[in-house]
Parts: structure tokens; C-alpha cells; sequence
């Protein structure tokens, strides 16, 4: 099982840490051994013994291989940290420590899709929590999209062939994982799609490209000739005036835009690795494919960061004043930074963009993929497009619950309307959830917890988790009335909606409830609606023979024993037929 070969994996990065952590201790000590004697040796130079002098030098030359040395393992050591993190987050998904997760997705959340609320999409404790590994804003807002968008079939298969083949190398989604978790926060937030829109605009100067190009060669000329006396001093002062006056006006925009370019160096650097190692693997998608061809094309990846770092050793000289000045007032160093830049962002600049957010959806796809690797028994579903509405599935569990403990159960909406009847805490919500949830994340094209399961591309709508509003005065009663308006005047769309509406009108006397539900459901009786609603009024389980619905009666049941009580979570055909609030009442002390 996954479990145990990530748990080796830990055990076996976390050595690996502990003996760089040593070498690098060692290093340490015998760099500065080497450096003493080095400094030793020279003195000893100075002082006219030159017998030394190949002291020296070996001591000079093994203190600079003990530098490379030390910035190597510190890589490693790096690296290893990353991949101890990533593996500590995927063992979390097994002990229910995932529910730690800062990343909640919480921001996602919106008045306007209240099913994410209610089917815990987002927020604590959260489907979008349990399944983001992303590191990249693009990965996150591509994984939020894919649980709140509803997309065609198609993109949906196709979403399905990328997680289909990462589910199948596991070794490579952790190695793409350890690069990503290897960014700061900073530099991860410094490559979100808006920065690097902003970031990839040409630099435009009130100059001429080809003054910028030929100006410094001018000066340099004047001041050989006026250092030979072959001119007049005066005629290289006052070109070395002008091209100071810009080089101290490109001290301030064209700076700090080449500051914010050096500071995505990292993140740019590891996309790199990343599209490598996809690019050494046999693996294909038509996400995956897409990137594979973005790296190889003449002006794709590889080329695109050769030519940034290029560009990038030469903004690393404004960490040296001396030598930075001087660039500056000479050869108009930032001015020609800027140039490279151009090109580069003319060239390559837009492909940037495009690979940074097929990067994120491989993040996203990933995440998805986390579900199939996290759970014993899952598979992709079946989309079909017909005119009516498919959903069946056989042992669906909750994706959320722990796979030990979580029941599944198999059915088929194949009528308008599904009523849910069953004794308090019998079940009832936690399947409708568990039906919303693997709907979800079928659309988004991610793998259900089941053996197996067809449907189709369902908007999801509910009416689950009502609140009052006390600041604008809105009851628990008005508030669901508000949300199953809201169902009502969207179902008039006529395409495929799946309705989850738990306790109908449960804020409101019983003889109101039951004539308004009633008359919900005759508004949700059509052939492209399946609505699922749970009640403990038996009144609405008989409007199928009285008022000649589509409609189909499911419930939960428990037993008892030794004066407890038992629920099997097991769905059952018809309505309930058994109560057990005045056993709960008594059974906590309420009643006698």
C-alpha cells in the first residue's frame, strides 16, 4: 500500500538528512582548517620563506573545493527537507492530521455557490484541504476552479487521462512535489499569473534602443582619445555628463522592475526541473504532452531560462557597489540589462505564462490524484451525454471518512425525486454529502470514492447548512425559503441538476412543512432534475401514488442490543418505519 511505502520513504529521506547535516559539519571544520592554514602559509610568503608557496596554493585550492563542497550538500540537505515535509503532509491523510492544513481554500467560498459550504468543498475540514499538496497560486486557483466550474464532458476525460497516468507513477508526483515545496512562500507568491503578466511587459524608455546599444562605446572611445591627447578632454566630459544623467535616471523604474525580475530567478529555475523530469518519464496526456512540447520547441523552457539566467548573472553585479557603479556610469548597466530583457520577454516571455499555469493545472491534476492514492478503493467514473440524467454507483463511501470506518452503499437515481427517510443520527446527511462530494470530484475529473460510478455533468445544487442572519434579519426558516428559491429558479434551465435538501423545511410547524414540501417537490418533479431530500415527515413519502410523481422511497434503519443502539449507515429500499427520539431523550437523561 501507498501508506507503507511512503512511511520507508520518510524513514529513509530523514537518514539521508542527518548524514548531510554531519558532512556538512565536517566540511565545515575542515574548511576552516584549510582556510588557517592557508592564511598561515601566506604570512609565511610575506615574510620571505617561499618554501611555502605550494602550501599555500594547495591549502587555497582545498579551501575553494571545501566551499563547492559545502554548497553542494547544503543543496542536498535542501532538498531532503523538502522531501520530508511532502512525505510528513501525505502521511497526514492517513492518521486524519491533514485536518491541520493551513491551506483550507476557505477564500474560495462564496454566497454564490452555497454547495461548497454545504458539502464542505472548502473550509475546515474540507475536500479542497485533504487534497492540496499545490505550492503555486496557479495550482491552487486551477484546483479550486475544478470543484466550482462546471466543464463538458470532454475536458473532463481529458482531465481524466493526466490523472489516470500520474496516479500510475507515484514517484514522479513526489518528486514534482519535493521541487515545488523547495519555493519560499515569497518567491511561490512572486509567480502568481497577475505578477507575471505585470512582470513579462516590456520595459519601455523615452531612448532609442540603438543610443542605448552604441552610447557607452562613444564614451569609452572619447576617453581613450582624450587620455592620448588626441581630443580635447572637455568633448569626454560632456558625453560622460549626459550618459551619467541616464544612468542615474534608470536608477529608479528600470531598477526596481529588474529587482522584481531577479527575484522569480528560483521559482523559474525549479519550473525547469520540474517540466525535465515530466519530460524524462514515458508518461502522456494531453496536459502532459502539451508541456513536453513547450520544453522542446526552439523558443520553449529550456531556451527561455539559458537566456534569463544569462540575464540574471548580470543583475547579480548590483550586489557589488564597486563594480556596479562604475558598469553603470560607463556602460549604462541597467540600460542594457533592460535590452536583454526585452528580448528575452519578445521571445519567450509569453510562453512563460502559458507554462506556469499548465504547471499549476499539473498541480491541481495531482491533487486529485492524491484521493486514488490515499483511499483503498476508488476509480474514475463514467461520463455519459444523454438526454436524461444518469447517476448510479456501487459502494460509495465519503472521501472525507476514514476508509476503515466509512460504509459504502450502492444506488441508482433514476427518478426525479429520491426521498430519504431514518432515525436521527442514522445516516441520511452523511450520504447525501457522500453522493455530493464524489459528484464533484467527478466533474472536476478526479477519481470517486467507489467501485464503480456513470454519470454525467451535473450542476450541483443544496440546501443544507441554512443560517440565520440577525443583521439582516433573516431566520433559519427564511433563509432556507430563500435557498430553495434560488434551486427553483435554476432547475428552469432544463440541464442536468442533482438537488440535495436535507430536513425540508424543518424551522416551521409540521402542517405548513408538509404542504410547502410538497409542493417543492411537485417543482422538482422533471426529467432532468434528481433530487435527493431528507425528511422525517412519512406524510410526503405517499405524494408517489397521490400525486403521481417520479418518485422513489429509500431510508436508514438501526437495531438494538443490550439496551444500545446500533446503525448499520446501510441504505435500504422504502420508507422507515422506526423512531428513536424518545430512546436518545432517555437514553442521555432528558426523559425518564
Amino acid at each position: 500500500m501507498q501508506k507503507e511505502k511512503w512511511e520507508a520513504q520518510l524513514h529513509e529521506a530523514q537518514t539521508q538528512r542527518d548524514q548531510f547535516h554531519r558532512k556538512n559539519s565536517q566540511i565545515a571544520v575542515l574548511r576552516f582548517a584549510l582556510f588557517i592554514l592557508s592564511a598561515w602559509s601566506f604570512f609565511q610568503l610575506v615574510d620571505g620563506r617561499y618554501g611555502y608557496g605550494p602550501i599555500f596554493a594547495a591549502g587555497l585550492a582545498g579551501f575553494c573545493l571545501a566551499l563547492s563542497a559545502h554548497q553542494k550538500n547544503h543543496r542536498q540537505l535542501l532538498e531532503k527537507e523538502a522531501r520530508i515535509r511532502v512525505l510528513t503532509r501525505c502521511l497526514m491523510r492517513f492518521n486524519g492530521q491533514w485536518q491541520q492544513e493551513p491551506d483550507t481554500g476557505e477564500e474560495y467560498l462564496s454566497p454564490d455557490q452555497p454547495a461548497m459550504a454545504d458539502l464542505d468543498v472548502f473550509g475546515p475540514r474540507s475536500l479542497y484541504q485533504f487534497c492540496c499538496m499545490a505550492i503555486l497560486p496557479q495550482g491552487r486557483q486551477a484546483l479550486a476552479a475544478y470543484f466550482q466550474d462546471t466543464v463538458s464532458a470532454d475536458q473532463i476525460r481529458q482531465r481524466q487521462k493526466t490523472v489516470e497516468a500520474l496516479i500510475q507513477a507515484p514517484d514522479f508526483m513526489l518528486e514534482d512535489w519535493t521541487c515545488t515545496h523547495a519555493l519560499s512562500p515569497q518567491t511561490a507568491a512572486a509567480l502568481a499569473y497577475a505578477k507575471l503578466v505585470e512582470l513579462v511587459q516590456p520595459v519601455s524608455l523615452p531612448i532609442p534602443a540603438w543610443f542605448i546599444r552604441w552610447m557607452p562605446a562613444v564614451t569609452l572611445t572619447l576617453l581613450g582619445l582624450s587620455l592620448l591627447r588626441w581630443i580635447s578632454p572637455l568633448c569626454f566630459i560632456l558625453i560622460f555628463f549626459v550618459q551619467s544623467a541616464l544612468a542615474l535616471f534608470s536608477l529608479g523604474y528600470v531598477h526596481q522592475r529588474l529587482q522584481a525580475v531577479a527575484k522569480v530567478r528560483q521559482g523559474l529555475q525549479n519550473s525547469l526541473t520540474r517540466c525535465q523530469k515530466l519530460d524524462a518519464l514515458p508518461l502522456s496526456s494531453p496536459l502532459i504532452d502539451s508541456l513536453k512540447v513547450q520544453l522542446r520547441q526552439p523558443n520553449g523552457l529550456l531556451k527561455g531560462v539559458k537566456q534569463l539566467d544569462h540575464l540574471l548573472s548580470r543583475l547579480s553585479l548590483q550586489a557589488n557597489p564597486f563594480l556596479y557603479l562604475p558598469a553603470q556610469l560607463f556602460l549604462l548597466w541597467d540600460l542594457q540589462c533592460v535590452q536583454t530583457w526585452n528580448h528575452w520577454q519578445a521571445q519567450a516571455g509569453q510562453t512563460w505564462i502559458v507554462i506556469m499555469n499548465q504547471l499549476g493545472e499539473l498541480e491541481a491534476l495531482e491533487a486529485l490524484a492524491m484521493m486514488a492514492l490515499t483511499h483503498p478503493e476508488t476509480c474514475l467514473p463514467q461520463f455519459h451525454e444523454t438526454p436524461a440524467p444518469v447517476l448510479t454507483f456501487t459502494h460509495l463511501t465519503h472521501p472525507l471518512l476514514n476508509p476503515d470506518q466509512a460504509v459504502g452503499n450502492d444506488f441508482t437515481l433514476d427518478h426525479s425525486l429520491t426521498l430519504v427517510t431514518g432515525s436521527n443520527m442514522s445516516g441520511k446527511t452523511t450520504f447525501m454529502r457522500t453522493v455530493g462530494l464524489n459528484q464533484i470530484l467527478a466533474a472536476a475529473g478526479g477519481p470517486v470514492c467507489a467501485q464503480s460510478m456513470t454519470t454525467c455533468g451535473f450542476t450541483v445544487l443544496t440546501s443544507m447548512r441554512i443560517r440565520d442572519d440577525v443583521n439582516e434579519g433573516i431566520s433559519t426558516f427564511y433563509g432556507e425559503l430563500l435557498r430553495i428559491r434560488k434551486i427553483m429558479d435554476a432547475i428552469r434551465q432544463e440541464t442536468p441538476m442533482l438537488v440535495l435538501i436535507d430536513e425540508i423545511f424543518k424551522g416551521t410547524n409540521s402542517l405548513d412543512r408538509i404542504d410547502g414540501s410538497a409542493q417543492v417537490l411537485k417543482h422538482l418533479n422533471h426529467p432532468w432534475v434528481r433530487a435527493m431530500i431528507t425528511t422525517h415527515d412519512f406524510e410526503l413519502c405517499k405524494l408517489k401514488e397521490q400525486a403521481g410523481l417520479s418518485l422513489v422511497n429509500v431510508h436508514f434503519e438501526e437495531h438494538y442490543q443490550d439496551q444500545k443502539i446500533f446503525f448499520d449507515y446501510k441504505l435500504k429500499p422504502g420508507r422507515c418505519t422506526q423512531r428513536n427520539a424518545k430512546y436518545l431523550m432517555k437514553m442521555i437523561g432528558i426523559t425518564d
